[in-house]
């Protein structure tokens, strides 16, 4: 297996609380971070503490609301024949939303999969820079590849933001990702 161009849609991002604190860094120096640096909307996110992490939930209800007409959107300008998409879009719109996750785990079609790969990303935070690691769990929505890269990051933000643009009146694609994955 190699590695490969994605992108993605974020369901989740987390990060060590105690790597925060070890660093000094606070939570909302955190958020201002990922804003400004990762093109990452709070807003569209629940943000919830556990012992040890933070972690940023996307928000059901914009997952509910905009899943469907985003991928009837974004499917078409990736995807040159629908037969790579036709079969998601139906299959989520018989299914609850409550089961979307569930659907993605299972690794039903390469436009539509749970990514166990593209997990971990690194921030860079201050001067002189601390390296903060976010974990993601990401829906797959599209891949191509083999990709080697030694040095990334400042492309793939471009190519989000690009994305975000593109699809600015879903506010779902502030959710989503270009990274690599394995």
């Amino acid at each position: 297996m190699g590695q490969f161009l994605a992108t993605g849609l974020i369901i989740n991002c987390y990060t060590s609380k105690m790597e925060l604190q070890k660093n000094n860094i606070t939570k909302e120096v955190l958020f201002a971070e990922m804003q400004s640096k990762l093109y990452f909307d709070t807003s569209i996110f629940d943000l919830s503490e556990k012992d040890d992490y933070y972690i940023f939930t996307l928000k059901s209800d914009v997952l509910e609301n905009q899943l469907i007409p985003f991928l009837q959107k974004y499917y078409p300008y990736f995807y040159n024949d629908s037969e790579y998409y036709d079969d998601v879009i139906a299959e989520l719109k018989e299914t609850p939303a409550s089961e979307w996750l569930e659907y993605a785990d299972g690794k039903p079609e390469e436009a539509f999969q749970t990514d166990k790969y593209g997990t971990l990303e690194n921030l860079f935070i201050g001067k002189p820079e601390v390296r903060i690691k976010l974990g993601f769990k990401t829906i797959l929505l599209s891949m191509e590849g083999k990709i080697a890269m030694e040095c990334y990051g400042k492309h793939f933000r471009f190519f989000q933001y690009a994305i975000q643009q593109m699809f600015f009146e879903f506010s779902i694609a502030k959710a989503m990702r270009v990274y690599i994955t394995g």
